[in-house]
């Protein structure tokens, strides 16, 4: 069956677009801006000494929801988050979901683990810190689930889709400061980790909105292409042949009286 591109549903609606765009745009801006201030440093800078200590002030490192909540960024785990919201997508054959997660946890977390983070090298108890790979992770995953959620048929009310969207946010923002709780980062390094996550997710949805409407009406009318030219072809054979019949049978009729 020959795709049709008006059954193409979009992962951002057209007025959603430009808003995305320019958050997109203010996301890599705040990226840049911390990634220079906290170059090749070790050491936490004003913002982090306010926001870690208002943290652990609430939170202890030795809790076992900030521990449980810590280990969601783990690959394994994940990567089961990923299977999770993907497969979710494909069992309601929302196969540009499907691409939206997978496509923007990976660039997510190859921005941040494979570039930013040797690029900044911002240490940690001697480990490169800056963004976050945990909260990419996991953010990444939130804000794909956040977009299907907020695209999905039902349920119907637009608010109660965006209620539902809120909770894998609110529970990767968990994450990041779960993490600072345990002192394994600072809170710029989650801050930018979400960052990134979002940017990765935002960027791989305008893609695919765009590209894929676009592949598949090339599709659909190279596929139709054959088909008219073979019936074109069939129609002219089929004329020739009756028009080469009509003499014969006319020479054949003519021929015993002369």
């Amino acid at each position: 069956m020959t795709p049709d591109p008006s059954t193409y549903r979009p992962l951002l609606a057209p007025r959603v677009r430009p808003v995305a765009l320019v958050l997109l745009m203010l996301v890599i801006s705040m990226i840049v801006m911390l990634a220079v201030r906290y170059a090749d440093q070790d050491m936490p800078g004003h913002l982090d000494r306010s926001l870690d200590a208002l943290i652990r002030s609430h939170l202890r490192p030795d809790q076992p929801l900030t521990q449980a909540l810590v280990s969601l960024g783990n690959p394994p785990e994940a990567a089961l988050l990923v299977v999770a919201v993907a497969g979710a997508a494909a069992a309601v054959r929302r196969w540009s979901g499907v691409l939206l997660t997978i496509g923007g946890t990976v660039t997510a977390v190859i921005s941040t683990e494979l570039i930013l983070k040797p690029l900044v090298g911002r240490l940690r108890y001697g480990h490169l810190s800056f963004p976050s790979g945990h909260t990419t992770a996991v953010a990444a995953v939130a804000c794909a689930a956040a977009i299907l959620l907020g695209g999905a048929r039902w349920p119907r009310h637009l608010a109660l889709r965006v209620a539902a969207g809120l909770v894998p946010v609110a529970l990767a923002g968990s994450v990041a400061i779960s993490l600072v709780a345990q002192h394994i980062h600072y809170t710029t390094d989650t801050v930018a980790g979400y960052g990134v996550a979002l940017a990765a997710v935002l960027a791989v949805a305008l893609v695919l909105d765009y590209v894929v409407p676009r592949c598949t009406g090339a599709w659909s009318t190279l596929a139709r292409s054959p088909r008219a030219g073979g019936g074109n072809r069939l129609a002219a054979g089929s004329g020739a042949v009756h028009g080469n019949a009509q003499p014969a049978a006319s020479r054949h009729i003519r021929r015993p009286g002369s």
